[in-house]
């Protein structure tokens, strides 16, 4: 009897193993015709050593659409020279190009010239706000064959301002699936879930295909307007003291406005309560009906893009009252460190080996995906900070070529500080900098730097400037020590 059983369960476990074999063969036929291999080469600057520029290349996925177009990540595809795109795993290569990318919502559309590249192609299908969460996979080429390997559901987030990001919507699934972060495909059957954007540690970052599908369908209606986002700031009421110094009636509820944008009609201490009728809870979040519990943020993109009303429901001067609030597009041309177009090259200036560059959205991605643990605590303290009238921007003095003129700052601690004045002009530009150099002070050039740095000052010889200059320019092969716009 024991034996008779252990046959059964024998058969019955091959009969399963050649069933999930013969599902798993279907699975890669089909993904096979919906997702192309793509070859980017693009100049990589790097902010650190702003004048040094080499070619780089860079792989990553594509996805099928209607219409002859091809869906991927914007990331990478910022200064590229070349596209090839390679379908099937193997074989000939063919020339791409970008149709639209915004880099804020991190996606492009490519194109390609070539009829024939069309054939045996099959557009993917997306999956609804409902089918994102069961059955996950993670589709990519590999060596010439699909690879596919399992994620499961962790939770849905918003993205923070990473940088000067807009706030969207993110999936995160733990997968064990090795270097991803290049567009793979996240599916459900026969459906895309989203695209990777990014993958840290065990957990991926999923563009999911909601979000996907509105960007798509707008663009094709020519009605794209952009990502818009919240210009104020605003601090959690979950102390009770908060609400009670209000007078606000009721259970605590809502978040405190603690600096109002320049561009919302909010005012200083308004009490958020709801957002387009969603009621904020004292956290800041909300309940999403597909998402659950997310940061208020994303109400700034749900179903809502750049110029779009946005109904707030506040609690202002002891009374309840709504107002509109047009959302800004996404540019961020208000905060301190600033963010520039992705496909302008980097500025700079060297002044008698003492590198300086903008404090920028991509000095800062210098560090990596971890930036914010990873860079100086003093730079990442200015990334939440707003411009001001007389500090637009910030100056880092980015490190010190080393060299007889400048003997004594060439330590760690002259390294990635911001600068304040130089022979006693403010420096919130490049320009100021370059501007304020033509001034030496009683024969010295003097740069002070901002309290809390390790550095307070550097003192040069303003008379051999210009001689230090030729000897560094020529010993370290830097064609051009300044590069202001």
């Amino acid at each position: 009897m024991k034996i008779t059983k252990n046959i059964f369960a024998v058969l019955a476990l091959i009969t399963a193993n050649q069933a999930y074999s013969q599902q798993s063969a279907t699975v890669s036929t089909d993904w096979q015709k919906s997702i192309v291999l793509l070859d980017v080469t693009r100049n990589n600057h790097n902010f650190r050593v702003p004048w040094d520029k080499r070619a780089q290349s860079v792989s990553k996925f594509g996805l099928v659409l209607e219409g002859r177009e091809l869906i991927t990540t914007a990331t990478g595809l910022a200064n590229h020279t070349l596209i090839r795109i390679q379908k099937g795993g193997r074989g000939k290569w063919t020339n791409g190009k970008v149709l639209w990318i915004d880099y804020q919502a991190n996606l492009a559309i490519l194109g390609v010239e070539n009829d024939d590249f069309w054939n045996d192609l099959i557009p993917a299908k997306f999956a609804n706000a409902k089918g994102l969460k069961e059955n996950l996979q993670v589709i990519r080429w590999r060596g010439g064959n699909i690879e596919k390997r399992a994620a499961e559901f962790s939770r849905f987030t918003v993205a923070d301002a990473n940088f000067n990001q807009a706030p969207r919507i993110e999936l995160k699934a733990s997968s064990e699936i090795e270097g991803a972060g290049q567009a793979e495909l996240m599916v459900s059957g026969d459906l895309v879930v989203g695209l990777v954007a990014s993958k840290i540690s065990g957990t991926c970052s999923v563009i999911p295909a909601p979000f996907i599908t509105d960007v798509i369908n707008l663009r094709r209606k020519n009605n794209y307007k952009g990502l818009g986002y919240f210009d104020f700031i605003w601090q959690p009421a979950s102390n009770p003291a908060v609400t009670d110094y209000f007078k606000l009636e009721g259970e605590p509820r809502g978040v405190l406005v603690i600096k109002p944008g320049e561009k919302t009609p909010l005012k200083l201490h308004d009490i958020i309560l709801e957002v387009d009728g969603f009621p904020i809870d004292i956290q800041g979040d909300y309940l999403d009906p597909n998402f659950g519990h997310v940061i208020m943020e994303y109400l700034a993109c749900r179903n809502k893009w750049a110029g779009d009303n946005v109904n707030f429901k506040i609690w202002r001067n002891g009374s309840i009252k709504e107002i509109n609030f047009k959302l800004p597009k996404a540019d961020f041309s208000d905060n301190l460190v600033t963010d520039r177009p992705n496909d302008v090259e980097p500025t700079y200036l060297i002044v008698g080996g003492l590198v300086f560059v903008p404090l920028s959205a991509e000095f800062l991605s210098s560090w990596g995906g971890d930036w914010q643990r990873s860079a100086p605590f003093r730079l990442v303290f200015y990334n939440s900070q707003k411009a001001k009238k007389d500090q637009k921007s910030l100056v880092v003095l980015s490190l010190v070529l080393p060299d007889f003129y400048n003997i004594g700052y060439q330590q760690r601690s002259s390294q990635n500080i911001v600068i304040e004045k130089a022979n006693g002009k403010m420096i919130a530009s490049l320009e100021d900098l370059a501007s304020a150099v033509q001034s030496p002070k009683d024969g010295f050039h003097i740069f002070e730097f901002k309290k809390g740095s390790t550095l307070k000052k550097i003192v040069l010889d303003a008379e051999k400037l210009n001689e230090a200059n030729q000897r560094i320019a020529k010993r370290y092969g830097i064609p051009n020590l300044q590069k202001l716009k």
